[in-house]
């Protein structure tokens, strides 16, 4: 995590200050985060990853990639975006059966 804040605030242009000024903390206290020596507080971890727009997870490095299983019913937490419109049920179960077709002949 350490890593992630310093090159994410490096990419920015932004300074240790900067960043202090942004979570209304001193500078000591946000340089403590980027050093190691103390962990950012969870709301201090939202506000920096609101601020540059990216996940928590990214933020604090985290890598997750569930298994979908596109041949089972869409879960509500799980919808498949294209052009920003969602796919139908009817669109999912033709790109399934495309694929499927297509492994079959290689």
């Amino acid at each position: 995590m350490l890593d992630q804040l310093i090159a994410i605030r490096k990419q920015k242009n932004l300074t240790i200050q900067n960043m202090a000024d942004v979570l209304g903390i001193a500078k000591s206290t946000y340089a403590s985060y980027e050093s190691g020596y103390r962990q950012p507080p969870i709301d201090a971890l939202i506000k920096i990853a609101d601020f540059f727009s990216i996940s928590l997870d990214r933020l604090v490095d985290r890598h997750f990639e569930p298994d979908i299983h596109l041949d089972q019913p869409q879960d509500a937490r799980c919808r498949f975006i294209i052009d920003d419109e969602a796919l139908t049920e009817e669109e999912r179960r033709e790109i399934i059966a495309f694929i499927k077709v297509k492994r079959s002949l290689a």
